[in-house]
């Protein structure tokens, strides 16, 4: 059974991304509500402070407990930042498989496989590219295989 771990890349991006949003969303509030001065900080440090705790505590907390085990038998993923959650498939219960990629895959690990299974799904998220060819070798391994 080998272990995976969430790209660092993916964490970085999701930080910069929320960092910018909030930064554009400050500055809308300072333009828009310039005439309420009390009203326009209090909403401007509102927006700094969730960038601040889902940026630098929540993000790094759910990228270093995100986990990935699989073997040939089975796929297990855990995450969770204060309450664990471990979801566990058979390989032998997958119907189908899904790979999404996205445009900058290999830089950010912005690469996901979804296992669709009778009445649920398995997301495996922000997997490097290298991690995801080798699940998907597993998977192919285990019997199941996905459209190319």
């Amino acid at each position: 059974m080998k272990e995976y771990r969430g790209a660092r890349g993916a964490l970085h991006l999701m930080q910069v991304a929320l960092f910018i949003a909030a930064a554009l969303l400050s500055a809308a509030a300072i333009r828009f509500l310039d005439r309420w001065e009390l009203i326009m900080w209090i909403v401007v440090s509102v927006f700094a402070g969730c960038a601040f705790i889902i940026g630098l505590i929540c993000l790094p907390l759910f990228f270093r407990n995100l986990r990935c085990y699989a073997s040939e038998s089975r796929v297990t993923v855990l995450s969770g930042i204060l309450f664990m959650r471990q979801q566990s498939i058979r390989l032998e219960r997958v119907q189908f498989v899904q790979i999404v990629t996205g445009p900058f895959d290999g830089i950010f690990g912005m690469n996901f496989i979804v296992l669709h299974v009778y009445g649920g799904q398995l997301l495996i998220p922000f997997l490097y590219t290298d991690d995801r060819y080798e699940i998907v070798g597993t998977l192919e391994r285990g019997g199941v295989f996905h459209a190319s």
